[in-house]
Protein backbone atom coordinates (compact mmCIF):
# COMPACT_ATOMS: atom_id res chain seq x y z
CA UNK A 1 0.00 0.00 0.00
CA UNK A 2 2.87 2.37 0.84
CA UNK A 3 4.54 1.76 -2.52
CA UNK A 4 1.25 2.37 -4.30
CA UNK A 5 0.80 5.64 -2.41
CA UNK A 6 4.31 6.73 -3.35
CA UNK A 7 3.61 6.01 -7.01
CA UNK A 8 0.45 8.11 -6.90
CA UNK A 9 2.25 11.00 -5.18
CA UNK A 10 5.07 10.82 -7.75
CA UNK A 11 2.53 10.77 -10.58
CA UNK A 12 0.78 13.86 -9.21
CA UNK A 13 4.13 15.58 -8.67
CA UNK A 14 5.04 15.00 -12.31
CA UNK A 15 1.70 16.55 -13.28
CA UNK A 16 2.46 19.60 -11.13
CA UNK A 17 5.93 19.96 -12.63
CA UNK A 18 4.56 20.06 -16.18
CA UNK A 19 3.38 23.61 -15.52
CA UNK A 20 6.33 25.78 -16.53
CA UNK A 21 6.34 28.02 -13.47
CA UNK A 22 8.15 31.22 -14.26
CA UNK A 23 11.56 31.17 -12.54
CA UNK A 24 13.19 34.22 -14.08
CA UNK A 25 11.58 36.73 -11.80
CA UNK A 26 13.30 40.07 -11.85
CA UNK A 27 14.40 39.99 -15.49
CA UNK A 28 12.96 42.66 -17.81
CA UNK A 29 10.09 41.75 -20.12
CA UNK A 30 11.42 43.22 -23.34
CA UNK A 31 9.41 41.57 -26.12
CA UNK A 32 5.94 40.32 -27.00
CA UNK A 33 7.21 36.75 -26.73
CA UNK A 34 8.28 37.40 -23.14
CA UNK A 35 4.88 38.97 -22.43
CA UNK A 36 3.23 35.78 -23.65
CA UNK A 37 5.65 33.68 -21.60
CA UNK A 38 4.83 35.71 -18.51
CA UNK A 39 1.09 35.20 -18.98
CA UNK A 40 1.42 31.45 -19.65
CA UNK A 41 3.69 30.71 -16.70
CA UNK A 42 2.32 33.07 -14.06
CA UNK A 43 -1.23 31.91 -14.77
CA UNK A 44 0.01 28.35 -14.19
CA UNK A 45 1.56 29.37 -10.89
CA UNK A 46 -1.62 31.04 -9.63
CA UNK A 47 -3.79 28.14 -10.79
CA UNK A 48 -1.63 25.58 -8.99
CA UNK A 49 -1.21 27.60 -5.83
CA UNK A 50 -4.86 28.44 -5.33
CA UNK A 51 -6.36 25.09 -6.35
CA UNK A 52 -3.96 22.96 -4.32
CA UNK A 53 -4.13 25.39 -1.42
CA UNK A 54 -7.91 25.28 -1.31
CA UNK A 55 -8.21 21.51 -1.70
CA UNK A 56 -5.54 20.84 0.91
CA UNK A 57 -7.09 23.28 3.38
CA UNK A 58 -10.59 21.87 2.97
CA UNK A 59 -9.47 18.24 3.25
CA UNK A 60 -7.27 18.90 6.26
CA UNK A 61 -5.64 15.80 7.73
CA UNK A 62 -7.53 13.67 5.18
CA UNK A 63 -5.53 15.32 2.36
CA UNK A 64 -3.16 12.32 1.88
CA UNK A 65 -6.18 10.13 1.19
CA UNK A 66 -6.69 11.86 -2.14
CA UNK A 67 -3.49 10.25 -3.40
CA UNK A 68 -5.04 6.83 -2.85
CA UNK A 69 -8.13 7.59 -4.88
CA UNK A 70 -7.78 7.46 -8.67
CA UNK A 71 -11.08 9.28 -9.17
CA UNK A 72 -10.00 12.20 -6.98
CA UNK A 73 -6.64 12.35 -8.75
CA UNK A 74 -8.33 12.51 -12.14
CA UNK A 75 -10.84 15.08 -10.91
CA UNK A 76 -8.07 17.24 -9.48
CA UNK A 77 -6.09 17.21 -12.71
CA UNK A 78 -9.16 18.21 -14.68
CA UNK A 79 -10.03 20.90 -12.13
CA UNK A 80 -6.55 22.41 -12.36
CA UNK A 81 -6.73 22.53 -16.14
CA UNK A 82 -10.09 24.29 -16.14
CA UNK A 83 -8.88 26.68 -13.45
CA UNK A 84 -5.70 27.32 -15.40
CA UNK A 85 -7.75 28.15 -18.48
CA UNK A 86 -9.69 30.77 -16.50
CA UNK A 87 -6.51 32.17 -14.94
CA UNK A 88 -4.82 32.39 -18.33
CA UNK A 89 -7.89 34.07 -19.83
CA UNK A 90 -7.87 36.82 -17.19
CA UNK A 91 -4.13 37.42 -17.19
CA UNK A 92 -3.80 37.40 -20.98
CA UNK A 93 -6.44 40.10 -21.32
CA UNK A 94 -4.75 42.13 -18.60
CA UNK A 95 -1.23 42.06 -20.06
CA UNK A 96 -2.33 42.96 -23.58
CA UNK A 97 -4.59 45.72 -22.27
CA UNK A 98 -1.52 47.19 -20.60
CA UNK A 99 0.43 46.89 -23.85
CA UNK A 100 -2.37 48.60 -25.73
CA UNK A 101 -2.37 51.62 -23.45
CA UNK A 102 1.38 51.82 -22.82
CA UNK A 103 2.76 50.97 -26.25
CA UNK A 104 -0.19 51.77 -28.55
CA UNK A 105 -0.62 48.17 -29.65
CA UNK A 106 -3.65 48.08 -31.93
CA UNK A 107 -6.86 46.22 -31.04
CA UNK A 108 -6.25 43.85 -33.95
CA UNK A 109 -2.72 43.03 -32.81
CA UNK A 110 -3.83 42.64 -29.19
CA UNK A 111 -6.56 40.21 -30.17
CA UNK A 112 -4.26 38.20 -32.42
CA UNK A 113 -1.47 37.94 -29.86
CA UNK A 114 -3.90 37.22 -27.03
CA UNK A 115 -5.38 34.28 -28.93
CA UNK A 116 -1.93 32.95 -29.73
CA UNK A 117 -0.89 33.26 -26.10
CA UNK A 118 -4.02 31.56 -24.81
CA UNK A 119 -3.72 28.58 -27.13
CA UNK A 120 0.01 28.30 -26.45
CA UNK A 121 -0.58 28.11 -22.71
CA UNK A 122 -3.26 25.45 -22.97
CA UNK A 123 -1.21 23.39 -25.40
CA UNK A 124 1.91 23.51 -23.24
CA UNK A 125 0.11 22.61 -20.03
CA UNK A 126 -2.50 20.06 -21.05
CA UNK A 127 -1.83 16.53 -19.82
CA UNK A 128 -2.68 14.21 -22.76
CA UNK A 129 -4.43 11.92 -20.29
CA UNK A 130 -7.05 14.58 -19.51
CA UNK A 131 -9.58 13.65 -22.16
CA UNK A 132 -12.45 15.77 -20.82
CA UNK A 133 -10.71 19.10 -21.46
CA UNK A 134 -11.05 20.42 -25.00
CA UNK A 135 -8.59 23.08 -26.09
CA UNK A 136 -10.63 24.15 -29.11
CA UNK A 137 -13.74 24.70 -26.98
CA UNK A 138 -11.74 26.73 -24.47
CA UNK A 139 -10.24 28.82 -27.28
CA UNK A 140 -13.69 29.40 -28.78
CA UNK A 141 -14.94 30.68 -25.41
CA UNK A 142 -11.91 32.96 -25.09
CA UNK A 143 -12.42 34.26 -28.62
CA UNK A 144 -16.00 35.21 -27.76
CA UNK A 145 -14.84 36.92 -24.59
CA UNK A 146 -12.37 39.19 -26.38
CA UNK A 147 -14.38 39.73 -29.56
CA UNK A 148 -14.81 43.46 -30.09
CA UNK A 149 -12.90 44.28 -26.92
CA UNK A 150 -11.53 47.82 -26.77
CA UNK A 151 -8.15 46.98 -25.34
CA UNK A 152 -7.06 50.52 -24.62
CA UNK A 153 -10.19 51.37 -22.63
CA UNK A 154 -9.69 52.17 -18.93
CA UNK A 155 -10.40 49.18 -16.72
CA UNK A 156 -10.46 48.17 -13.08
CA UNK A 157 -8.06 45.30 -12.49
CA UNK A 158 -10.20 43.56 -9.90
CA UNK A 159 -13.17 43.67 -12.27
CA UNK A 160 -11.14 42.41 -15.22
CA UNK A 161 -9.99 39.33 -13.29
CA UNK A 162 -13.50 37.90 -13.11
CA UNK A 163 -13.20 34.37 -14.52
CA UNK A 164 -10.44 32.93 -12.34
CA UNK A 165 -11.91 33.50 -8.85
CA UNK A 166 -15.21 31.80 -9.67
CA UNK A 167 -13.50 28.93 -11.49
CA UNK A 168 -11.78 27.84 -8.26
CA UNK A 169 -15.00 26.98 -6.47
CA UNK A 170 -16.65 25.81 -9.65
CA UNK A 171 -14.08 23.16 -10.48
CA UNK A 172 -12.49 22.19 -7.16
CA UNK A 173 -13.25 18.52 -6.36
CA UNK A 174 -14.98 19.48 -3.13
CA UNK A 175 -18.59 18.86 -2.08
CA UNK A 176 -20.95 21.65 -3.16
CA UNK A 177 -22.11 22.30 0.40
CA UNK A 178 -18.56 23.12 1.46
CA UNK A 179 -17.86 25.22 -1.62
CA UNK A 180 -20.95 27.29 -0.86
CA UNK A 181 -19.57 28.04 2.61
CA UNK A 182 -16.07 28.73 1.30
CA UNK A 183 -17.03 30.79 -1.74
CA UNK A 184 -16.03 34.26 -0.53
CA UNK A 185 -12.77 33.25 1.14
CA UNK A 186 -11.73 30.87 -1.66
CA UNK A 187 -12.45 33.32 -4.44
CA UNK A 188 -10.70 36.14 -2.60
CA UNK A 189 -7.59 33.96 -2.40
CA UNK A 190 -7.44 34.03 -6.19
CA UNK A 191 -8.21 37.74 -6.48
CA UNK A 192 -5.48 38.61 -3.99
CA UNK A 193 -2.96 36.30 -5.67
CA UNK A 194 -3.15 38.46 -8.78
CA UNK A 195 -2.04 41.62 -6.96
CA UNK A 196 1.61 40.57 -6.78
CA UNK A 197 1.50 39.21 -10.34
CA UNK A 198 0.25 42.53 -11.72
CA UNK A 199 2.83 44.45 -9.72
CA UNK A 200 5.59 42.17 -11.00
CA UNK A 201 4.46 42.60 -14.61
CA UNK A 202 4.32 46.39 -14.44
CA UNK A 203 7.71 46.58 -12.74
CA UNK A 204 9.45 44.38 -15.29
CA UNK A 205 7.73 45.51 -18.49
CA UNK A 206 10.25 47.34 -20.63
CA UNK A 207 9.66 46.81 -24.35
CA UNK A 208 11.91 48.84 -26.59
CA UNK A 209 9.84 50.62 -29.25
Amino acid sequence: MVDNLRKKIFSLWKMIRQYPVFRRRGLPIESLDLVADFAVTRAAFVAQKTMFGYVKTRMGIAYPEMFRDDLINTSLKLAIMHHYSACLSDLTIYVFSILSSKYNLSDKDCERKALQTFRLGLTQNLDPKIELFNIDSACDAFTKRISGLKWISPFDAFTLFKESPSSLTRWAPIADEYKARDKEIAENSVAFAWIEVRKDFLTRLNINT
